[in-house]
């Protein structure tokens, strides 16, 4: 063999060796984007419950306000851009609404409800802490708390 050159295989074991390396992370990148996707169990529709720790404030979100004992709403569907709150005098729709999914241990899951503020550019965050059997739920503010179960069509 001459002086600098080197032999075919080492090029070729080199660009296997390399191949072999991204096949995990091209398989971790597939799987963090499917899980990316990962389904919004808060979604449908939820009757209210048991009111707990309902507290005046000047500055409620908009769900908070439009769940309270007073508006006489009975239930919550969750959908992927808005809210609908029901069962009161008028319904309500609440626009603009992102969720955060979060897997806890024991199968319980957090999904946590950006509100946009109208005329600001910060977001209200409530908090929907949802059981292991995913039929109910606890609906957590800065000032109530409503337990939901799903509700059957």
């Amino acid at each position: 063999m001459t002086r600098g050159t080197r032999p075919a295989t080492r090029h070729s074991d080199s660009h296997r060796r390399r191949r072999g390396c991204l096949l995990p992370y091209a398989a971790f990148t597939l799987l963090f984007a499917i899980a990316g996707c990962a389904h919004n169990p808060a979604l449908g529709k939820w009757n209210i419950g048991k009111r707990e720790k309902e507290v005046v404030a000047s500055d409620v979100d908009e769900l908070t306000h439009n769940i309270r004992t007073s508006t006489g709403a009975t239930s919550i569907e969750f959908r992927k851009n808005s809210i609908l709150i029901s069962g009161g005098a008028q319904d309500h729709v609440e626009s603009g609404v992102q969720y955060s999914v979060q897997q806890l241990e024991g199968g319980a899951i957090d999904v946590r409800i950006l509100q946009p503020r109208k005329g600001d550019s910060s977001a209200d965050i409530d908090v929907l802490h949802i059981a292991s059997d995913g039929n109910t739920a606890q609906l957590e503010s800065r000032t109530e708390l409503v337990d939901l179960t799903r509700a059957t069509h």
